[in-house]
């Protein structure tokens, strides 16, 4: 029988917090701690005893209060060009796709996705398989038909029902993906037939050909902006974070990715996908984060010593 885990007071949280941080006077923890409560701000405090080896004393509070504001205003930041990824990758799979088969629903077509995703491991063959036509598929096309049907909460989509201009066409990809979330979109390329695979990145980025290879880097890159936008959506801790694996691309030296799934990674795989004049944008909004914050970035492991200079040597795709 499961064990009822009991609900702690606001002084109780308060006391607890001790395991992590030192503070005489409660008042300012008890206001953080009301309004981010025990289980977030704990988080923060874990990652900073965490790190007591390095910084040679366990922190006071004021830098459990450093560390949280940060990763406020990281999270800021990491969701603009998060947003920026999504959006420029919506655009390449709409336009690219429909374009080469002129066809703009072509995503309510199985013919145009490959189920086994290319597997040869037989039994990862075989969940592809499962997965694109029993989940997969029957969300795409139950999304598409609650999108028209919805009266009440897609009021704009009129002319696709009954009455309207439109009321005997489906949702061609460009509208639908307005309201698509990132992972269906990225879902879809990872299932999309490996020829409209390769034309999205044509489309998209700036070597003439593309290999089988190259898309299931993008498809590493895709998760890792993908989770990170998650985090950031949900105001979880990106500070310290452990993820999905981002690929390193064999043009790249190995030694500009130390890491497959910390939160270097994450930049790594965002300045593969966003748009080239943003590139040298991120990072600069990153630096001045650095500058304005009185914690020791390097000292806690939260980046990488040199992680501009590494950056800045990330190839374009």
């Amino acid at each position: 029988m499961a064990v009822i885990e009991q609900p702690i007071t606001l002084e109780e949280q308060v006391l607890m917090m001790k395991k992590y941080v030192l503070f005489r006077q409660k008042k300012k923890m008890r206001d953080f701690l009301n309004y981010a409560g025990y289980f977030r701000a704990s988080r923060y405090g874990k990652f900073l005893l965490s790190q007591v080896e390095a910084v040679g004393s366990k922190s006071k509070q004021d830098a459990l209060f450093s560390l949280y504001w940060f990763d406020v205003e990281l999270r800021r930041i990491l969701t603009y060009y998060c947003n920026r990824a999504e959006v420029r990758f919506k655009s390449a799979v709409s336009n690219a796709c429909a374009i080469q088969i002129q066809n703009g629903t072509f995503y309510l077509d199985k013919q145009f996705y490959t189920p086994s995703q290319g597997e040869k491991d037989a039994k990862k063959r075989k969940q592809n398989i499962a997965f694109f036509h029993n989940a997969f598929f029957k969300d795409i096309m139950d999304k598409e038909e609650k999108l028209r049907k919805d009266v009440r909460k897609y009021p704009e989509l009129k002319e696709y029902r009954k009455g309207g201009n439109r009321q005997s066409n489906k949702l061609p990809v460009w509208v639908a993906f307005s309201y698509f979330d990132f992972g269906t979109v990225t879902m879809m390329y990872n299932y999309l037939r490996g020829d409209l695979r390769k034309s999205v990145l044509v489309y998209s980025f700036q070597k003439g050909n593309y290999a089988k290879r190259d898309t299931e880097l993008v498809d590493t890159w895709l998760d890792a902006v993908r989770n990170l936008r998650n985090y950031c959506a949900h105001n979880s801790m990106v500070v310290g974070m452990n993820s999905s694996v981002a690929l390193l691309d064999p043009v790249d030296d190995a030694k500009i990715l130390p890491e497959d799934n910390d939160l270097y990674s994450r930049l790594y795989a965002l300045k593969k996908l966003i748009p080239a004049e943003d590139k040298e944008k991120l990072k600069k909004d990153i630096q001045r984060l650095i500058k304005r914050t009185s914690l020791d970035i390097n000292l806690l492991g939260i980046l990488p010593e040199n992680w501009e200079e590494m950056y800045d040597q990330i190839t374009e795709f």
